[in-house]
């Protein structure tokens, strides 16, 4: 029997595959792989702004203004300060001083202490302590390790004390080598991406996937900051305000980083869209 001609194209028979099998899969494939690149550049955002955050610059500025609320150094310093002299003045070489009360162990020489004001030496336990947190994290802070223990976890204690924790240079190294991780995995998931799409598409979709991750972020960090900054503004205690001014401060990471995605997203979009259009304008002069 004599078959039907098809014209270059072929007629499909139960139990075999639909002809537009290739562009089902390949549509299916482009959600995937964008989905994938979603998932995996929200994980970069994350782990790049903990890696700004765990950065020794940023963290010692965090630890400093924090051990200065949680510690009380003014008034120790306002009550120990000539006692302290005193101590140093009458101190034998090689030994060192301490400030009263100060509930991290922070030895001083004598000549560190003797001649200096009220400032130099806050400042320099303060650098001291931020130094020694940011190595060993929160213990040298704990004068009562079996009462810092009971602290619960989703207490404001137990939020500052794992907060403070994790400002170290341990969690830096390990976050680098993971946003480096996850930078590579984005990068081949956008090559992978722009491979499945066609066109000046390619450009467009990848674009897309970024702001979709990037626009939340940026007014995530920009709600935060506001916020922060109506509510130090009200009638705060004195360590609330001081972490308020701390959280303000740290705002700007996610709100620098979602910019700066925003904007490289925004780029491949509308350079993908306006080639594409230029394109398609160009195709139809042509054929008119």
């Amino acid at each position: 029997m004599a078959s039907l001609p098809t014209y270059g194209r072929s007629i499909s028979r139960p139990g075999m595959i639909p002809d537009d099998a290739p562009l089902f899969w390949r549509s299916l494939g482009k959600w995937g792989v964008g989905f994938a690149l979603f998932l995996a550049l929200a994980a970069l955002m994350v782990s790049l702004q903990l890696f700004q955050v765990t950065a020794e610059g940023t963290s010692k500025r965090t630890l400093r203004r924090s051990v200065a609320a949680l510690t009380e150094i003014d008034p120790l310093i306002e009550r120990n300060y000539d006692d302290l002299q005193q101590r140093a003045a009458a101190a034998a070489p090689g030994d060192t001083v301490q400030l009263k009360n100060f509930p991290i162990a922070i030895p001083l020489t004598p000549d560190e202490v003797k001649g200096q004001g009220k400032q130099q030496v806050r400042d320099l336990i303060i650098d001291r302590a931020a130094d020694l947190m940011y190595a060993h994290g929160t213990e040298p802070l704990r004068v009562n390790p079996q009462a810092s223990s009971s602290v619960g976890l989703f207490t404001v204690g137990g939020v500052t004390d794992t907060g403070l924790d994790f400002l170290r240079s341990r969690h830096h190294d390990l976050l680098g080598v993971l946003t480096l991780a996850l930078a590579a995995l984005c990068a081949f998931l956008g090559v992978a991406l722009a491979v499945l799409c066609r066109g000046f598409g390619r450009l467009a979709s990848v674009g897309g996937v970024v702001l979709a991750v990037a626009i939340p972020v940026l007014f995530a960090g920009i709600g935060a900051r506001f916020y922060m900054r109506i509510v130090s503004e009200g009638d705060t205690e004195y360590i609330q305000h001081e972490f308020l001014l701390i959280g303000q401060g740290l705002a700007w990471i996610p709100i620098r980083d979602g910019a700066a995605f925003t904007v490289f997203g925004a780029a491949l979009l509308v350079v993908g869209v306006g080639c594409a259009a230029w394109a398609d304008r160009g195709a139809a002069s042509r054929s008119g």
